[in-house]
């Protein structure tokens, strides 16, 4: 499993800028993990992000979780029912 930290806010601007690491991780043949403990706030854009690399592993039966998880981005995550991301406890190191 591949740790991903994202360490800022994921919101349209964030977002332009890491568009080419989310394309490459849509590429992966990994599972994926975001650590979204340096993350304070989520929008649409952000969640578009997570949503367009889910469908794409997906479609390899490969996964994504995401972790450390807390505030604004775990209520809108939970509103959009997308709390199946959640990963339990910390991610593995393996």
């Amino acid at each position: 499993m591949r740790i991903i930290e994202i360490n800022r806010d994921m919101d349209a601007a964030a977002m332009a800028e890491m568009t080419p690491m989310f394309e490459e991780l849509a590429a992966s043949d990994e599972n994926i993990c975001f650590d979204l403990r340096g993350v304070g706030f989520v929008d649409s854009s952000g969640v578009g992000g997570l949503v367009f690399v889910l469908k794409r592993l997906r479609t390899r039966a490969l996964s994504v979780t995401l972790c450390n998880v807390k505030g604004q981005p775990l209520r809108l995550l939970r509103q959009l029912r997308l709390e199946f991301l959640l990963e339990a406890g910390p991610p593995a190191t393996t």
